[in-house]
């Protein structure tokens, strides 16, 4: 999860670096956590680890900006207070010679060693991926997942002919590092599964429904409620404005023009409070339960 933005930076997102849709996806991850404890005294920690960098460079986003993307995310979970929330590193996944504190340099200048490195360990040259897609139930679902996303985000950059399929499959090394890195860590995906291996979520609590941060943009409405669809649809709706955070533009929001009636005399905008993204009933219907007595139980995203 919360590998990189998407490719589609024409239609899909706003740029490189996180937004507020990652803040409120955050904030759903860590609101959890926290209900959690309500029900289970020794709470939970929430490890998010990142699949960027094993196939950043089959869509044209750089080591750089997957570096980027990674570290303001870490940054905004600070700010934000978000304390239930962890993050791994590459040395977490494989024993793979890097210094115990991570830069930039360092980071790129080991990125495609890293993914050599851990395809040598968990890859499988021999894998028949028609045959894993025809009896895998959780490959084909994750797969279908990918599809759907990557056709639209490599839409303006690889678009599709010929030359070059939308059948691809990169991922059966990262999810066997993370299984033996993390052997007791309930599993979270974004992707549709059996819930053998791992437990599906949403990770936006808005109103048009399930997508992810890094594949579309957020809008508040005047209701305080939020909506998330590609930044193409929000920009061309005349209702809307996009709103701007240390300088960069962060969502959408309605106009203040357009929450007061023709007899209104005062203008009211919206309140850019963020509402909490677990509540109740409408949180997607994920309950987790752990033992009454041990640790805090640990989830990996």
């Amino acid at each position: 999860m919360f590998p990189f933005k998407s490719a589609n930076k024409v239609f899909k997102v706003l740029g490189t670096l996180p937004d507020k849709a990652e803040e409120l996806a955050l904030d759903r991850l860590d609101t959890m956590c926290a209900r959690i404890r309500d029900v289970y005294p020794h709470g939970a920690k929430l490890t998010i680890i990142s699949d960027g960098l094993v196939y950043n460079d089959l869509l044209g986003i750089s080591d750089r900006d997957t570096w980027a993307y990674g570290e303001a995310l870490r940054r905004m979970a600070v700010q934000k207070g978000f304390k239930h929330i962890n993050f791994s590193r590459l040395k977490d996944l494989v024993d793979f010679p890097l210094p115990e504190e991570l830069d930039e340099i360092i980071y790129v200048a080991n990125a495609t060693n890293f993914r050599r490195f851990l395809f040598n360990i968990y890859g499988k040259e021999d894998l028949d991926i028609d045959h894993e897609l025809a009896t895998n139930t959780d490959t084909q679902m994750t797969y279908l997942g990918y599809r759907r996303f990557l056709e639209s985000d490599l839409r303006y950059i690889f678009p599709l002919d010929a030359n070059r399929s939308s059948r691809g499959y990169k991922r059966g090394a990262f999810a066997a590092a993370v299984k033996a890195a993390f052997p007791e860590h309930l599993r979270l995906s974004i992707h549709q599964s059996t819930g053998e291996h791992k437990i599906s979520m949403s990770l936006l609590n808005t109103r048009t429904g399930f997508t992810t941060p890094w594949h579309c943009s957020v809008a508040l409405m005047a209701d305080g409620e939020w909506l998330s669809a590609p930044m193409g649809d929000f920009k061309d709706d005349p209702m809307l404005e996009i709103l701007y955070e240390d300088g960069r533009p962060s969502h959408f929001q309605q106009k203040a023009s357009e929450l007061c009636g023709p007899n209104d005399d005062e203008k009211t905008t919206a309140k850019q409070q963020l509402p909490r993204t677990i509540n109740g009933q409408s949180n997607g219907g994920l309950l987790i339960t752990g033992a009454t007595t041990g640790s805090p139980p640990d989830t990996a995203v």
